[in-house]
């Protein structure tokens, strides 16, 4: 599946568990677009690897699958973090809003 397309990127530097949002844009030319800045990008076998074109080379790497994205980022500056991506327009239910048979740990849900 193409990553093309537009994707709201949640960041976060130092993997603290606090996210920024920004909104990304995968062209189907290999660049992309966010907040003013460009870059470059490549997928294969479900790995994505983008790169801004800055003067720190902000690079982020990770795996993809259907409508996500997640991974790990990193500068030349030695900034380094986890970051998210879901494809607009995706549907994100609360787990009390949509009743899986399993739950996280892949035990059966309890009803």
């Amino acid at each position: 599946m193409a990553i093309n397309g537009q994707w709201t990127l949640h960041y976060g530097w130092g993997c603290t568990g606090s996210y920024g949002q920004t909104g990304i844009t995968f062209n189907n030319n290999g660049t992309f677009s966010s907040q003013g800045y460009t870059g470059k990008w490549i997928q294969n076998d479900g790995m994505i690897l983008f790169q801004y074109d800055t003067a720190n080379k902000t690079t982020y790497g990770g795996n993809f699958t259907g409508n996500a994205m997640v991974g790990m980022m990193s500068t030349f500056a030695g900034l380094n973090g986890c970051w998210y991506a879901i494809r607009v327009g995706s549907t994100i239910m609360r787990d009390e809003e949509h009743k899986l048979e399993f739950d996280s740990s892949g035990t059966k849900a309890k009803q």
